[in-house]
């Protein structure tokens, strides 16, 4: 089991959730809000999709947003160093006692949905 206040752990079990590489669509994130009650419905969102440039505009949208006055979380992938870089708001890097908080909250949630499709797909 890992310590509330282990943030290597925490990073280690989020990356491990990566068990079947990239799957397009979705099913899997959807489900997920949807288990823990849709906290993104509480605030303005910009989903981008396709096949290039989606980090230079969510840069630019962030950038944008931020001179307006917007409190902005941006969420990339993948991350070049640190985990963190994947998860900012307002330019910073997502605290290390935010992944762990969130860790606390939903791992059995993560666990159990890792578990049924370890099942669906087998390596």
């Amino acid at each position: 089991m890992m310590s509330r206040h282990d943030y290597v752990a925490a990073e280690k079990f989020i990356l491990s959730r990566e068990f079947f590489g990239m799957k397009l669509g979705l099913q899997n994130i959807t489900e997920f809000l949807d288990s823990i009650g849709n906290p993104q419905r509480q605030y303005a969102t910009v989903h981008l999709a396709g096949t290039n440039g989606k980090g230079s505009t969510a840069a630019m949208l962030d950038a944008v947003l931020r001179a307006q006055g917007y409190r902005v979380g941006l969420f990339t992938s993948p991350h070049l160093v640190d985990f963190r870089e994947r998860i900012k708001v307002n330019g910073e890097k997502i605290a290390k006692r935010a992944i762990i908080s969130f860790i606390d909250r939903y791992r059995r949630v993560l666990v159990k949905k890792k578990s049924r499709f370890s099942r669906s797909w087998p390596l």
